[in-house]
């Protein structure tokens, strides 16, 4: 492959529709309306038209289209580049999620003293109990919201 065929190549992902139907042509093989269907709000000469630019990564085959082997490795790319960010986001609200329990970690360890220094043994065991399990629901609740975000 030289220079100006690697130059085109990139060229045709550089559009999300394209890119988009890489991906959905990743999972099977498909017709021109099944395309058209997943893709929702798009008009057939529209979708041609990136079928046709899509040429050196798809074949059609039995009015089905597939990825070639080139579309093969262009679909391999894609993944690793969505992997990628998603990766960073889930390192950013680990971040989060770490420093919300430092936190709660740090409110327990200064409530638990002043309890213990307020009150005879007997009850404070008790509101100690109570602090931990408020503390880490609250934590949990919290770190549950961010990793179900992602």
């Amino acid at each position: 492959m030289n220079q100006t065929d690697e130059d085109e190549l990139f060229k045709t992902l550089t559009h999300q529709i394209r890119r988009d139907i890489i991906k959905i042509l990743g999972e099977s093989e498909l017709t021109f309306t099944q395309i058209k269907n997943q893709l929702g709000s798009i008009d057939s000469p529209t979708l041609s038209y990136h079928l046709k630019n899509l040429t050196p990564l798809i074949t059609q085959v039995a009015n089905k289209y597939k990825l070639s082997e080139i579309g093969e490795a262009a679909l391999n790319l894609l993944s690793k580049t969505d992997q990628s960010v998603r990766i960073k986001r889930y390192q950013k609200k680990f971040l989060y999620a770490y420093i919300i329990t430092v936190f709660c970690w740090i409110l327990a360890s200064t409530l638990i003293p002043i309890v213990l220094l307020s009150f005879n043994c007997i009850e404070s065991n008790y509101l100690i109990q109570i602090i931990i399990a408020s503390l880490s629901g609250t934590n949990f609740s919290i770190v549950w919201r961010l990793r179900k975000s992602y």
